[in-house]
């Protein structure tokens, strides 16, 4: 059974994502969620998580920069994996890409995994379980998962690449991952 959880803010996108998804792949739950009340992306997907069945769980980004073709490459891994991490390519512009590597070098410093934790689709063979209601969320699934001694496999796929970050959204997950670290 296959558990696929959409988050998103645009109910048109998901709508039309769900329709793509159907055409892939024939999921046997769809979940989709949001974070309606304003307790943070984790929240929102840890409330999907909790209604997920399958013994293949997956979530995908509800804002179309991931094809939901991709969802394929990550099924064909899970089973060999109880974990799978897609990876876009770097972002074209410079200050971006420093950014990205300065993020991963942070993270391989803390939890010692060099993976691209904010790409919208991951893959599970379990229900993974985190505290973190913030952006960073994915951070300490990962982070538990190495803990727990599940295997990991990080690979490619097309998606958009924004060359856009805040300094705020920077400094909240700077700070979500330090508290995680604390945590964990």
């Amino acid at each position: 059974m296959i558990s696929i959880i959409i988050p998103s803010y645009n109910e048109p996108k998901i709508l039309d994502l769900m329709d793509t998804i159907e055409q892939v792949i024939r999921p046997d739950q769809i979940i989709t969620c949001n974070d309606k009340y304003g307790k943070g992306k984790g929240w929102a997907v840890r409330q999907a998580m909790e209604q997920a069945t399958g013994d293949k769980i997956l979530y995908i980004d509800g804002d179309g920069d991931i094809s939901p073709f991709e969802i394929q490459k990550v099924l064909a891994y899970l089973g060999e994996y109880d974990v799978v991490v897609t990876k876009k390519s770097l972002p074209k512009r410079f200050g971006r890409a420093i950014l990205t590597l300065l993020s991963r070098s942070w993270l391989w410093l803390l939890f010692r995994f060099w993976v691209d934790t904010q790409t919208g689709l991951k893959g599970f063979t379990y229900k993974p379980e985190w505290r973190t209601n913030g952006w960073a969320f994915d951070v300490e699934i990962l982070a538990n998962a190495r803990k727990l001694g599940k295997s990991m496999i990080e690979i490619p796929i097309k998606a958009t690449v924004s060359d856009s970050k805040s300094l705020k959204d920077i400094w909240r997950t700077f700070v979500e991952t330090i508290r995680i670290k604390l945590w964990i």
